[in-house]
């Protein structure tokens, strides 16, 4: 075929073809804070996710609503600092800009034993002609901007939140575009930000950007200056044209000089001399200016196996199928599918986040290799010199023949050390466990955790902060839910956790009367005041945040306690059907009570009214001035830790069942009690108290319901998900059978037969069909069993898995939160029908029928 002379005429110019539509797609670096960890994050994110395509849709609906001079303000003062391109956020340390500087003599040094052209370089970057290197330089690579303005910008922030956390009264507004699983969190157009709506946000802001252009993948988005420029540049250039392929080849085919013509100069605040040629509608190279320059970044292109300069994409989809080809091509392995784990390219942002020795390893394999490439380093440019008098499409196919060869020599020399199967375990293995989709099923039940002492002590270490055993709890609830015999009975409903941080809300610095004024009692002091400062220091502060906490529940404060609890699951309540409008339809409310949390739930519960009409028929008032007794009408309340025996104890009060409950509709008058504002009656369906018998603040309550019969009614056990086959824990303890009434076969021979088509649940329960009418049996005890939960028992004792009870004891009261079997009994509790609990065996160890019982 005959070849065209560089000098020959274009082809017949094509119509114009209309300005490609831009794939605008919202991302941010909150990946680890939706990832909801167990841990503290102890580091801010380097690399960007993007929020799913229909967040994305409502994210830039929002921003196109906000007014254009809005639009400037905000990204000035909270988007500037965002994005490949931007200056950093940060002023470095001493000892890390010294760290950088030793790195790059380094990388200096061992250039310069295999490059000729070494000496040149380095006297033009010392007149700062050259860049260090040729990739487009990140936040941390560029110049530092001022601790102080830092400083303000977040603090400013801060106060914006701490304001919107503590509005108690404009609940029902979203402010921001709710995002992730259940709307969990929100972005914040007017700072840019996200961050959680249910729990105060700890650590500096989550930024977001708007991501139009992006650098090699997308995660990289361009800062908001940056995209701008770009994109300024492309509709210029306009190389989505079918005449710009020519453009392309025959600049190609006249070398750099070529090449120079072509490129469309950034503004030097981006860097000197740099600029940008467009291969494509969808990508472009950013290179810097000068021939030496041009063989440098052949050189270090050859390195990296990759053309010179840095690749950017137009648009989301075009950076994710470029990273997705590169990911392909350098590995030999067969490609990961994705799933609800994340996309690839955030995993493998999070590995070199979280395995900074993986980089090194890298890094040092470059250098290592950097001889064995040096000869391939003419291949790059030898394309574009061997291609003058070839056609377009022929010097194009060459250049990218060089470059496929250079790519695929690289990945049979690399060194055997971080294989491709590592690299997916790795990956796997630190990858996010689920990312919130568009189809996820609704929540039919909404659990509130209400946390016990010690929780001020989170205000010193964000270990303790009581958030992350919402986040533990969460993950092994997700977990178990995939139990084959537990998703059988969750079927296609779901529930989530939040906590309740009731302790962050207590003011106790009381107001001072009149007649203390008078006489001048105005001599207040703290605890710290009163503190013996020489004695172990962390053994005080343990004190003073921790134990503090049980003469305050027993003193006055006592109803702050109450209605900082009742406040802030108000709050939450209404944060949650806000969002979740459809939920009050049919959704349920369930309360975890853990430690002295669970005395507070059982005092609130107690004054609670039987039924709560919905939140919809409230008037406002109504909703924001209460503050004794919940919004909501709670279905199960579970005790976990629970030290309320005690209590009970003191008050000389005992359970009582609730008439007008789910089991209680029709109970005669020594069965239940319909009476609110009475200790020990609660407003529940069911009650269940929990615990494990090496918890040293647990105690029992089945005394507090009938203390002869609980002499004869041991605690049951919860089954252990961690045996096999779900084996009974032991069989050791007491069964069910030898408390049960004689009509079921407990305690004597005689056995009540089953009347046809009825089934007779071990509690005394009768059911005529699957939803059948229920009608309690028994004494007066057994009755009131029966009517706090569905076993005819109050207490249940979790499997210890530890050697020593001793050992067992010390990690006892905080173990419920990772505990594989409380949560399946949770699950099996809230989900289950009678019959469910009866065909799966799940949530007590043993479960007995009489005989004739049809399931």
């Amino acid at each position: 075929m005959a070849t065209l002379p560089p000098d020959a005429p274009p082809p017949e110019t094509p119509p114009l073809i209309p300005i490609p539509t831009l794939d605008v797609r919202w991302v941010h670096a909150g990946a680890q804070h939706l990832d909801l960890l167990p841990t503290p994050i102890t580091s801010a994110s380097t690399t960007y996710k993007s929020f799913s395509y229909t967040e994305s849709l409502r994210i830039e609906e929002r921003w196109r609503e906000t007014p254009e001079n809005e639009r400037r303000k905000i990204i000035r003062e909270w988007g500037h600092s965002e994005g490949e391109g931007a200056p950093a956020r940060t002023k470095a340390k001493e000892k890390d800009k010294a760290k950088r500087n030793s790195v790059a003599s380094t990388h200096s040094e061992t250039s310069a034993n295999s490059h000729p052209l070494d000496d040149k370089v380095k006297e033009r970057r010392k007149n700062g002609d050259v860049p260090d290197t040729e990739h487009l330089r990140s936040g941390e690579e560029q110049t530092m901007a001022e601790e102080s303005s830092l400083d303000n910008a977040e603090q400013k922030y801060k106060d914006i939140v701490r304001k919107v956390q503590s509005d108690y009264d404009n609940c029902e507004v979203i402010q921001g575009v709710p995002v992730s699983q259940d709307s969990l969190f929100e972005v914040s157009i007017p700072t840019l930000s996200l961050h959680p709506v249910f729990w105060a946000h700890s650590g500096s802001r989550v930024p977001v950007l708007r991501g139009t252009w992006f650098v090699e993948s997308e995660t990289r988005p361009c800062s908001w200056e940056l995209a701008e420029e770009i994109e300024k540049a492309y509709l210029e250039i306009q190389p989505w044209q079918p005449s710009y392929k020519h453009e392309l080849a025959t600049a190609i085919s006249l070398g750099t000089a070529g090449e120079e013509k072509l490129k469309y100069t950034l503004p030097a605040k981006f860097g000197q001399g740099l600029g940008i040629i467009f291969e494509d509608g969808e990508k472009g190279r950013l290179l810097t200016t000068g021939t030496l320059t041009y063989l440098t970044r052949a050189f270090w292109a050859s390195l990296r196996a990759k053309p010179s300069g840095t690749y950017v994409y137009r648009g989301f989809d075009a950076a994710a199928a470029a990273a997705s080809k590169d990911k392909s091509q350098s590995s030999p392995a067969k490609s990961q599918p994705h799933s609800r784990r994340g996309s690839s390219s955030s995993q493998r942002s999070a590995i070199m986040e979280k395995s900074p020795s993986m980089h090194q390893r890298a890094l040092s394999r470059d250098t290592v290799q950097k001889g064995h490439h040096h000869d391939k380093s003419e291949t790059v440019v030898g394309a574009a010199v061997r291609g003058l008098g070839l056609s377009a499409g022929e010097t194009l196919n060459g250049v990218k023949k060089s470059l496929d060869e250079l790519k695929n020599e690289e990945r049979r020399q690399a060194p055997i050390g971080l294989t491709a199967d590592t690299r997916n375990a790795l990956e796997e293995e630190n990858a996010p466990l689920v990312d919130s989709e568009e189809d996820d099923v609704p929540c039919t039940d909404l659990i509130l955790v209400l946390h016990g002492i010690g929780q001020q002590l989170a205000t010193q270490y964000e270990a303790y902060n009581f958030v992350y055993a919402g986040n533990q709890l969460r993950q092994v609830l997700r977990k178990q839910s995939a139990n084959p015999a537990l998703a059988s009975i969750i079927r296609d409903r779901r529930c989530q956790i939040l906590p309740v941080q009731w302790r962050t809300s207590i003011d106790l610095n009381d107001e001072k009367t009149e007649e203390d004024k008078s006489h001048g009692m105005d001599n207040r002091f703290t605890i710290a005041d009163i503190t013996m400062h020489k004695s172990i220091p962390y053994v005080r502060e343990l004190t003073n945040s921790v134990l503090l906490d049980i003469p305050l529940y027993m003193s006055h404060h006592r109803q702050k306690m109450i209605e900082a609890v009742c406040q802030q699951a108000n709050k939450l309540y209404r944060l949650w059907i806000a969002r979740n409008p459809e939920f009050e339809n049919g959704g349920r409310v369930h309360i975890i009570g853990h430690s002295l949390g669970s005395a507070l739930a059982a005092q609130i519960l107690s004054n609670q009214p039987t039924k709560m009409p919905g939140i919809s028929q409230l008037p406002k008032q109504v909703i924001t001035q209460t503050k004794d007794r919940f919004l909501f009408n709670t279905s199960n309340l579970f005790l976990c830790g629970s030290p309320l025996g005690i209590f009970l104890h003191l008050e000389q009060a005992q359970l009582m069942p609730r008439k007008g409950r789910e089991r209680t509709m029709h109970s005669p008058q020594d069965e239940a009690l319909d009476r609110s504002g009475k200790y020990g009656c609660l407003a529940i369906d069911s009650l269940y108290n929990i615990f494990y018998y090496t918890d040293p603040v647990a105690y029992q309550l089945n005394a507090a319901v009938d203390v002869k019969l609980s002499a004869h009614r041991p605690p049951l056990a919860i089954t252990s998900v961690t045996a096999p086959f779900y084996a009974p824990v032991t069989d050791g303890f007491t069964t069910i059978s030898k408390y049960l009434p004689s009509y079921l076969g407990g305690s004597t021979d005689e056995k009540k037969p089953a009347r046809p088509g009825v089934i007779r649940l071990p509690s005394g329960i009768e059911m005529s069909g699957p939803s059948g009418e229920e009608r309690l049996e028994g004494t007066r005890g057994e009755r009131r069993f029966s009517a706090l939960n569905p076993h005819g028992n109050v207490d249940f004792y979790l499997p210890s898995a530890g050697v020593s009870e001793y050992l067992d004891m010390i990690t006892a009261h905080l173990s419920y939160w990772t505990d594989p079997s409380f949560a399946a009994f949770l699950l099996a509790e809230i989900f289950s029908t009678r019959l469910d609990l009866v065909r799966t065996g799940m949530g007590l160890a043993q479960q007995l029928m009489p005989e004739g019982t049809v399931i």
